[in-house]
């Protein structure tokens, strides 16, 4: 393409994107001043094991160009990808799960690291012979929840190895209030990396850096420009490696406009946007010059600016590059066809939602800002156009009742034909510390006092128990959906082998569903209020399973022995036991046979005192520090205000904590049988929320705690 050509085409672009592009930067962001000198510092990036496999790492490649341009030299290991490529080779085949799955995060996490890392402790030494040859300065490490113990392993090697060697962590864990700073840990970096990377290096090519661990926390307010950073630095990948290898992240944005409340990604960073024509400009570099054409925006959401996204998709089309892309986005019914057209135009494949859940009651708790009737739309015309959706749910929420639950199995039936490529939906509710829910429990009903090491709510009707109970039968359901669909989802091949049968009555049949107003409240006992909600929690799944399956049999099974090895510890301590034995026929007659017992197991924690010993432990999450922790409180307003709790009201907590440990015990056994009818069902039905929208307050009661007698 001759000079006069490429500049046509950069007019073309201009004008394409004129519409939607803003025309000048954004303020009120801060520039990084990137000043060249011939330096000596060496710096190594490394990433460890576990995180995905399809990828370079977009941060650590944006991190080395930014320090190259500096003039200082810097490499990059990837040692995650040597880790899988040989997992691949070396491991898979010899153990009985997947170490590279999100249903096997919990076996990298604290003390169950210990039992994996020898597994692939061979490529952790090779990635320890790597930077001991290159012999940086500095060492940085980017540290996620899954590779922080790899990360402090290998830390503690390269201090016993290098003495002299600097180690600088980063990344979302280390943004957290919780995060422990590890004393072999020189250099803590909370927020953008950009800026402080360059600081670090400046310290210690100046001779001033001392032996003191150093905290560097981005300013509260401060967001950097995204726009004019040098091109990623792609100069040790091998993109061979990875399982797209024509494939880069990248971003359009940092932050997110949203504040849901279980969030904590949302307070890491404040909201900006890149211009259109900057991310264009990266695209077509990585286009014509290492045949990247799929692309994946890691941004928190990728249509938080839905002009600029569509002045990005406009400026694809007049550039005539033939990529494919992807990114994390939010439901919203402005992206009509017309909308989504341009994007399915300028190479969109695929939008990943964050979806959370399918119960109106719900996404409002979450402060979600969409409804049920723009999240079909989203599907349905997506499903039109041709871009797929990937979903993300979340089970548990604390105001999600049984209905709301049901409600977003429907959701899950009445989408699964609709272009949907994958179906995620974790482990259950967590309430982290620097969310708006973590900083104002009472609001959501959250106890200030974890229950066997898991939250409970306030009236004590939903704890770990229910919780392990809805995201095990989320996966039952799941089964039963996927088929022969191709839709990903965590998979668990152990709960239709040794948890649960299911034989239909006609086993081709699947039924259209729509959204109802049922009374899941079948079983009337008056044991105590953990144990009163936990005997109904399985109704949701069996009724769910019959409207869309029609008749079957089915023995559902719990115990401490099958739940652990499939979820670990993560829903608590506490020893629950069910057998679940259902028929229902075609028509709704239904017999039941359920046994349940459960044991309040306290057992030792090395992190509590012998006074603070019992099944309930006060949890003050008030005076977290840390911007995240900060912006939350902001946005959570909670009772005690933005200074946390005075000693006065913890000292109550801790009083508090006493008396529950003291009185209350809420284990039981309980067996139940009875026979029903749903034949009915067509008078529990409702219209489309959103559009027909029949919504039933609910004002949840509140149960004095179970007195030991």
């Amino acid at each position: 393409m001759t000079p006069e050509e490429a500049n046509d085409k950069h007019l073309m672009t201009l004008k394409a994107i004129a519409e939607y592009a803003k025309p000048a930067q954004q303020k009120n962001v801060t520039n990084v001043q990137i000043d060249y000198a011939v330096r000596k510092t060496k710096l190594m990036l490394v990433i460890l094991p576990q995180w995905a496999a399809e990828f370079p790492p977009f941060n650590l490649c944006r991190l080395s160009s930014v320090v190259k341009e500096a003039g200082y030299e810097s490499r990059i290991i990837d040692a995650n990808i040597k880790g899988y490529l040989y997992y691949k080779k070396h491991v898979e085949d010899k153990i009985n799960f997947k170490l590279w799955d999100p249903t096997t995060i919990w076996r990298w996490v604290d003390d169950n690291y210990k039992d994996i890392h020898p597994l692939i402790e061979p490529v952790l030494n090779e990635c320890l012979e790597s930077i001991i040859e290159y012999n940086p300065t500095i060492v940085g490490f980017s540290m996620y929840q899954m590779n922080e113990e790899p990360t402090k392993w290998m830390a503690q090697e390269l201090k016993k190895r290098m003495p002299h060697v600097k180690i600088a962590v980063g990344g979302p864990n280390v943004q957290k209030g919780y995060f422990v700073k590890q004393p072999y840990y020189d250099y803590i970096v909370s927020g953008e990396g950009e800026e402080a990377i360059l600081t670090i290096l400046d310290e210690i090519e100046s001779g001033l850096a001392g032996s003191d661990q150093q905290y560097l926390s981005q300013p509260e307010g401060q967001r950097l420009n995204l726009n004019n950073f040098p091109m990623p630095d792609y100069d040790h990948i091998d993109f061979n490696e990875y399982k797209i290898p024509n494939g880069v992240t990248t971003e359009l944005s940092r932050g997110c406009i949203a504040k849901c409340t279980f969030c904590e990604e949302t307070h890491f960073w404040k909201y900006r946007q890149r211009q259109a024509i900057d991310a264009l400009t990266e695209v077509e570099y990585l286009y014509n010059e290492k045949g990247t054409t799929v692309f994946w925006f890691i941004d928190s959401l990728v249509n938080g600016n839905l002009k600029e996204l569509r002045a990005f998709a406009k400026g694809v089309i007049a550039k005539g590059l033939d990529i494919k892309w992807t990114g994390y986005a939010r439901h919203d019914g402005r992206m009509d066809v017309e909308y989504l057209k341009d994007l399915h135009a300028s190479g969109c494949m695929m939008l990943n939602y964050g979806s959370e859940a399918g119960s109106q009651n719900v996404l409002d708790g979450m402060a979600k800002g969409v409804t049920i009737s723009e999240m079909e739309q989203n599907f349905r015309d997506g499903h039109a156009i041709g871009i797929k959706a990937a979903t993300n749910w979340i089970v548990g929420f604390p105001t999600e009742t049984y209905q709301n639950y049901a409600d977003t199995m429907t959701m899950l039936w009445r989408v699964r034909d609709m272009s949907v490529h994958n179906m995620s939906t974790g482990v259950g509710f967590f309430n982290g510390p620097e969310t708006i829910v973590g900083q104002n429990p009472e609001k959501f009903n959250i106890s200030d006092h974890k229950y066997l090491g898991y939250w409970i709510s306030k009236d004590f009707t939903k704890g770990g128990s229910h919780l392990l109970m809805r995201v095990k039968c989320m996966s039952i359901f799941l089964d039963q959906i996927i088929g022969n669909r191709g839709i990903n989802y965590p998979h668990r091949p152990a709960l239709a082998r040794d948890h649960y049968t299911i034989k239909y009555i006609k086993p081709g049949i699947e039924k259209n569903v729509n959204y109802e107003q049922f009374d899941y409240d079948i079983i009337k006992t008056n044991i105590n209020p953990y144990a009163d909600s936990l005997v109904n929690e399985i109704w949701p799944l069996l009724r769910m399973l019959w409207k869309t399956r029609g008749g079957y049999t089915a023995t559902i099974k719990f115990s401490p022995e099958l739940d652990d090895a499939e979820f670990g510890r993560h829903f608590g301590t506490g020893l629950y036991t069910a057998e679940f034995k259902f028929t229902v026929l075609e028509r709704g007659n239904w017999a039941a046979d359920f046994k349940y017992k459960f044991v309040q197991n306290v057992e030792p924690d090395p992190y509590r005192t012998s006074d603070r010993w019992g099944a309930f432990f006060a949890q003050d999450y008030s005076k977290m520090e840390g911007n995240p922790a900060a912006r939350a409180r902001q946005l959570a307003k909670p009772t005690w205000g933005n200074d946390g709790r005075g000693q006065v009201e913890f000292n109550q907590l801790i009083e508090e904590e006493k008396e529950l440990n003291r009185t209350v015990d809420f284990s039981f056994e309980h067996i139940w049988k009875d026979t029903g009818d749903w034949s009915d069902y067509k008078k529990y039905e409702i219209g489309l929320p959103g559009e027909n929208i029949l919504r039933v307050e609910e004002h949840p009661l509140v149960f004095k705690p179970l007195i030991k007698h």
